[in-house]
């Protein structure tokens, strides 16, 4: 069904109408890029995601919304900490290359990785790593709310920010609105 019709049907729509117009909204919404990347039995892993929030301030913790079905999902959950990168403009290429094959260590050839204090990879040059350990997983439909309590993070002290953006399928920037 396409997004006119989608606009103009009257009335409740089906299931599957419903999962269209919703990820055609979704897509609306503008959100920051990270790239999720942990160690588990001496692997690095990592994936691209758009869906990372603060949780609390007291005490600070984050939560990431994965697919159960990504191939870093696993290894996020057994090895119980992630380091989340935000990214800049500039890695563009590497939130690209995080989410498609291949896989596992294979991924962190692309970016300057080094192992942080909290013995996970973090990005050199993002605007900030935040290292957290697991602290709760809630599923729900084809995905999972990992809860992070924040426990290491690193912040890089460049001006200006330019952060990375993802919007309709499409990565871009961010500029402030003036008066």
């Amino acid at each position: 069904m396409s997004e006119a019709e989608l606009q103009t049907r009257p009335g409740a729509l089906r299931a599957e109408d419903l999962q269209t117009a919703f990820r055609q909204a979704m897509r609306r919404l503008a959100g920051g890029v990270a790239l999720v990347s942990t160690v588990h039995d001496g692997v690095r892993h990592g994936m691209t995601v758009t869906a990372v929030t603060s949780l609390t301030m007291e005490p600070p913790a984050l939560v990431v919304s994965v697919n159960r079905h990504a191939s870093a999902f696993d290894a996020l959950v057994m090895s119980g900490q992630f380091c989340v990168n935000l990214l800049t403009q500039q890695h563009a290429d590497l939130a690209i290359a995080f989410s498609r094959k291949p896989d596992g260590d294979a991924r962190f050839t692309n970016g300057a990785w080094r192992m942080n204090d909290a013995g996970l990879p973090a990005l050199d040059g993002s605007v900030a790593s935040i290292s957290c350990r697991l602290h709760d997983l809630v599923e729900y439909g084809t995905h999972a709310i990992l809860i992070g309590a924040v426990e290491h993070l690193e912040i890089e002290p460049q001006q200006p920010m330019a952060p990375l953006i993802y919007l309709s399928g499409q990565f871009g920037g961010f500029w402030p609105l003036t008066a």
